[in-house]
């Protein structure tokens, strides 16, 4: 009886092993869901973790999640700008999640056009990034700020590399023909989002520790009074201005080292082998039919080993480090900031990088009671590798065969046996050839503002933006393997930018009882030139000489454009409410663009919104579940002129022929050409 009991002890814990897994496994569940606003926007990006663990997750696109939690365990789910809420799990597996705004940025200053308002008196929708957000993240440049920080707000990356562009898309795609990007207002300086090419962005310019907030105006209402640009929202940007105190000297930075999270999973030599003798096998009468030639190299795909990773040599760790001082401080009737920032950030794939040197002040002053005064300017220089996205290398590399050698016993540059079908050697190209731009701008606005009576205020403000751009390009003569390339051309380009505006407006702002009045009307000029200049040239003696003088002069070739816009404006918004509780605005601009034809110059761009803060009824006050609930009811009217310049226009280019030089139309004319306008509503 003893032994028998013995027998079964061990059988019963092997039993109770064999089901521990199962019983594991019953206390995880998957569980799925969405995270929105008050609105029933998704939220991109919300944060989305099981309460007392690191295990989490950020939604998609769309708002949506899904995560492996424990049964009995609990989600807390946090965003900026909104209430942190933690939910029990309690075996459900769908999540309808509504995050609330916190009430404590209700009252904080929103800036939007042209202007600023308390947060709880917007009617528009507005959401609003601010300084310690951005000092939790680490971003090279303003278009990675709003990634996943914005409701409504997608943020896609045109290119890896550093220094590349982003798509930045509010509330979708508004326009089939022209560009979707915002427009960024940074210190009252328009700044278009349409950066072009994938490696060229006018927004890596900007150092991200400068700013101290980031407004997103998203829906008509908001941005109509920018009008004729503003179809895909405005993003406004604040900088750091000084503040009353001694001064106070700040310094951050860092020092750190990228790398791929993951690699793509690819044939080694061995497999690619077995699958290209696969691929060129014969019929059942022993006749060939492959759809690639035998290699005789792969008779035997055993012995072969795993020959080249083309992602192990074209990808590595980068370093990227970054400097920020800066000294502000003031006085009752002053204040001063200045700031300096620098980074160098090498690409973790081979020929890309990026470096940026930042320079930044301003200073205001109360030169009379009745009159302040301030200037605000801020200097850049660039400079970008571009050879890994130009060439579209990291394509060629996920291409190439893993039998082909990177190097050769030699030690130089190898490449494949045959020119024929083959790729060529994308290590080699992206370490021989000389692809890079360099930039530098300076970015300046300076205003006087004199208070005329109690509430009655007029501004005058001068802006302007220049900018200057180099292009070099070498592309050298070199052998890999049986792929040659003979000829050296070395091309150069400059590229000139010039943007002004001047605007003069007038606010009134006055509280009479319950009844609170803000009323503004303004005037506003633009103009936009830019230059552009190509040099080429072929023949050169060696790879080491590349100047472009170095190069044959009869192989000679340069092209070269110039053009000019320009935009006259007038707009006016009225802001009223009531008892803090009914709200009304109304906007109006009218937009004259050089763009189009006398005819239909201009255009006319009215928006208008009601707000009713529910919260504020005696009836739900003293509410302590509801501290702000606040219905929005908004329509407006925005334009697209983001058209080729003198499109309206027949465009003649010079052409020679054997009867001398001629005039050719490049496109015919379209003087019915009109502004791309977009209506829309806004509930919520």
């Amino acid at each position: 009886m003893e032994s028998t009991n013995h027998y079964f002890r061990p059988l019963g814990l092997i039993i109770l092993f064999c089901l521990f897994p199962v019983w594991v496994l019953a206390q995880t569940v998957s569980v799925t869901g969405m995270v929105k606003d008050a609105s029933g926007e998704p939220i991109i990006g919300a944060s989305v973790v099981e309460a007392g663990t690191t295990n989490g997750i950020v939604t998609d696109l769309d708002g949506n999640f899904k995560l492996n939690v424990s049964a009995k365990g609990s989600l807390k789910i946090s965003f900026i700008g909104y209430q942190t809420q933690t939910i029990p799990v309690a075996g459900k597996k769908q999540f309808d999640i509504t995050l609330k705004e916190d009430a404590k940025v209700l009252d904080e200053v929103v800036v939007v056009g042209y202007g600023q308002m308390k947060r709880s008196d917007l009617t528009g929708s507005v959401v609003s990034v601010n300084d310690e957000a951005i000092k939790k993240s680490v971003v090279t440049s303003v278009d990675q700020v709003l990634q996943g920080r914005a409701a409504g707000v997608q943020v896609q990356a045109n290119s890896g590399m550093p220094g590349g562009s982003s798509s930045i898309r509010i509330r979708g795609i508004n326009s089939l023909n022209a560009s979707n990007e915002p427009i960024f207002v940074i210190d009252g300086v328009i700044i278009d989002g349409s950066t072009g090419s994938g490696s060229d962005n006018a927004l890596a310019s900007i150092n991200p520790s400068d700013i101290v907030s980031m407004d997103v105006l998203k829906d008509a209402s908001a941005t109509a009074i920018y009008g004729a640009r503003a179809a895909n929202g405005v993003i406004m940007i604040t900088t750091k201005r000084g503040q009353k105190g001694e001064a106070q000297i700040t310094y951050d930075g860092y020092i750190g080292w990228q790398e791929m999270p993951k690699k793509l999973d690819m044939l080694n030599l061995r497999e690619y082998a077995e699958h290209k003798n696969v691929r060129s096998g014969k019929d059942y009468s022993g006749n060939d039919w492959g759809i690639v030639n035998k290699d005789n190299n792969f008779v035997r795909p055993d012995l072969l080993g795993e020959g080249t990773d083309w992602q192990d040599e074209m990808f590595s760790k980068a370093m990227m480090t970054s400097h920020n001082l800066s000294v502000t401080g003031g006085t009752d009737k002053s204040n001063y900031a200045l700031g300096a920032g620098y980074l160098n950030q090498d690409g973790i794939a081979v020929g890309s990088g990026f470096r940026r040197l930042n320079l930044r002040g301003s200073f205001d002053a109360q030169v009379k009671s009745y009159l302040k005064m301030g200037i605000n300017f801020a200097f850049s220089n660039s400079r970008q590798k571009l050879t890994v996205s130009d060439e579209s290398l990291i394509r060629t590399a996920l291409l190439q065969s893993p039998s082909v050698a990177v190097r050769n016993a030699e030690g130089t540059f190898d490449g494949p046996d045959t020119d024929e079908w083959v790729q060529t050697n994308p290590v080699g190209l992206a370490m021989i050839k000389d692809n890079r731009n360099e930039k530098m701008g300076i970015r300046a606005n300076t205003y006087a503002e004199a208070t005329i009576i109690d509430g009655l205020t007029f501004k005058t403000e001068l802006s302007f933006d220049y900018g200057v751009t180099n292009t070099y390009k070498f592309d050298p003569s070199y052998t890999f393997g049986a792929i040659e390339n003979t000829d050296r051309q070395g091309t150069f380009s400059k590229s000139y930018n010039k943007f002004w505006s001047w605007r003069n407006i007038v606010n009134y702002m006055k509280t009479f009882g319950v009844h609170n009045v803000n009323a503004m009307i303004g005037q506003e000029m633009q103009e936009s030139k830019w230059e552009y200049l190509m040099g080429s040239r072929m023949g050169y003696l060696s790879n080491a000489a590349t100047d472009l003088t170095l190069g044959d002069a009869a192989t000679a070739k340069n092209n070269g454009n110039s053009g000019e816009s320009s935009i006259l404006s007038y707009f006016g918004r009225l802001f009223y409410s009531y008892d803090d509780k009914y709200l009304l605005t109304f906007t109006l601009r009218r937009d004259g663009s050089s763009k189009f034809y006398k005819d239909n110059r201009w255009g006319w761009f009215p928006s208008a919104a009601l707000a009713w803060k529910v919260s504020n009824e005696s009836f739900l006050k003293d509410n302590n579940i509801i501290n702000n609930l606040k219905l929005r009811l908004g329509w407006g009217v925005v334009g697209n002129q983001n058209v080729p310049n003198n499109a309206y226009k027949a465009i003649y280019s010079s052409v020679a022929t054997v009867w001398g030089t001629g005039l050719l139309a490049g496109n015919t004319p379209n003087p019915e050409l009109k502004w791309e306008s977009t209506y829309s509503s806004n509930l919520g």
